[in-house]
């Protein structure tokens, strides 16, 4: 039996592999002729787009880290299977890092540009992938091969593709050189004033207070600048604080207190005490922009949304927040007109005092991709990230999953929100359709690398391909 991180997802595949080599992963291809086959990551998931259910495969052993120099710099060349953490220890021995970088460091690395995995102030991890090898089946002859991919539509397809264009063998992409970050925490009243500290700190991410409705900064730009002498310090509190501190407190109160006013108390009033604003720290950017947000189970929903629209949805997010939070009239009347001519306002309505949010709401910008169906594929805008997590026992969850799917419906209809593919996805076919332009010549693609179309499940048939 396969669970994944959030414990959201379980199933058992028929057959199972752990291939260590390339030969072997053709053999089992050609063994399997005609069976679903689907690659399984480290399973820092909530989506059922892992699912496997007939051939599992996972390429741990697919691990390995070349660094060779090319005309155009250092090049990496990745085995899929390769953790994040992995690769960041193997870069760093050559003065090399990536090119940008999420919070998590446990995912695999094919499994995160499938996704779209992405951190603050850069693009998506896919988009910087300059090569992708994958194994597929030879169209003309239906013998397993391997096709290296790296250019035009096919390159796009492949950077974020839910592993519909193939397994995934390794991954090439410049690295770039070590860098340091300087950061500091802030508090502001308002989004406009944490928004024009972007401009001195692209790099940032933030987070909406909820119950307090403020926000926290973790400024951060690129600095050429050493490191602080107290830079293992601030290391060891945001561990302890925010790493495990916050959490802990927020698992006594949603799980053993059960108490909605206690955990609207501590946002409110005990967590700006925790925070140390002010302290400016320059530190190596892989220590600064990752957090240990592994170390607790929980389960996740985020949404993408254009600036333009940011503010709209940050008040629409704070609107439903409050409503499944028990709060009387906390849905204006202006909403409830949107909702309502949208169809959405009964399934809205009857939320009301389900659901009570236990944790902050991170905010992360997002460059535009040049990619098909990441999050942040734009041919304009660049994406703000929201993401909404709960610490509910997983027993306990139907008031994320009502609240969930009604805030996924409000901004995909609203705002042409994009809900992560990685995390809780309760997207249609006909959302999908309504928020990728792109998605037809993605779904070209996919069908020329794989017109048999085994490699991909009944979610992704139906909600990305909309197959019946």
């Amino acid at each position: 039996m396969v669970e994944n991180f959030g414990g959201n997802v379980t199933f058992e595949p028929a057959t199972h592999y752990t291939p260590r080599s390339e030969s072997e992963v053709l053999s089992i291809l050609a063994r399997h002729r005609g069976q679903r086959i689907k690659v399984v990551g480290r399973l820092h998931s909530w989506s059922e787009a892992a699912r496997g259910d007939e051939v599992l495969l996972d390429l741990r052993h697919f691990n390995q880290v070349e660094i060779e120099q090319r005309p155009a710099g250092m090049w990496a060349q990745v085995g899929a299977g390769c953790q994040i953490k992995k690769l960041l220890i193997d870069l760093e021995k050559g003065g090399l890092t990536t090119p940008s970088l999420g919070l998590i460091t446990e995912q695999s690395i094919a499994g995160a540009i499938s996704t779209g995995t992405h951190g603050s102030g850069r693009h998506s991890l896919s988009h910087y992938m300059e090569e992708i090898r994958v194994a597929v089946y030879d169209s003309a002859t239906g013998e397993p091969m391997i096709r290296t991919i790296s250019g035009g539509p096919e390159l796009r397809a492949a950077r974020c593709s839910l592993g519909s264009v193939g397994v995934i063998l390794s991954v090439g992409f410049g690295a770039r050189p070590l860098y340091n970050i300087e950061e500091c925490i802030a508090r502001h009243a308002t989004l406009e004033d944490v928004l024009r500290a972007e401009v001195e700190t692209p790099l940032q991410q933030f987070y909406l207070v909820p119950w307090a409705w403020n926000y926290l900064g973790q400024h951060r730009r690129e600095v050429d600048a050493p490191l602080s002498l107290f830079a293992w310090l601030y290391g060891l509190y945001c561990f302890l604080a925010f790493d495990v501190g916050i959490h802990l407190v927020v698992l006594l109160l949603e799980r053993l207190l059960r108490s909605r006013w206690a955990i609207q108390s501590f946002f409110r009033h005990l967590l700006p005490w925790t925070v140390i604003r002010g302290w400016k720290v320059v530190d190596k950017a892989q220590n600064l922009l990752v957090m240990e947000h592994d170390l607790f189970r929980h389960i996740e929903i985020e949404i993408f949304v254009k600036r333009s629209v940011l503010a709209e949805a940050l008040g629409f997010s704070q609107e439903l927040l409050k409503h499944f939070g028990g709060e009387q009239d906390a849905l204006g009347s202006a909403t409830r007109g949107r909702l309502s001519s949208l169809g959405l306002l009964e399934d809205v309505e009857s939320g009301a005092g389900l659901f009570t949010y236990n944790y902050l709401v991170c905010i992360r910008k997002v460059l535009a991709d040049e990619t098909l169906i990441s999050m942040a594929s734009s041919d304009d805008e660049a994406y703000y990230a929201l993401s909404f997590i709960s610490y509910a026992h997983p027993r306990e969850r139907a008031g994320f999953y009502h609240f969930a799917r009604c805030l996924s419906d409000g901004m995909v209809a609203m705002f042409g929100g994009r809900p992560h593919w990685g995390k809780y996805c309760p997207l249609s076919p006909s959302q999908v359709a309504a928020i990728y332009p792109h998605l037809p010549e993605f779904r070209a693609v996919c069908d020329s690398l794989d017109p048999q179309r085994v490699f991909r499940n009944d979610w992704i048939n139906q909600t990305v391909f909309g197959d019946e």
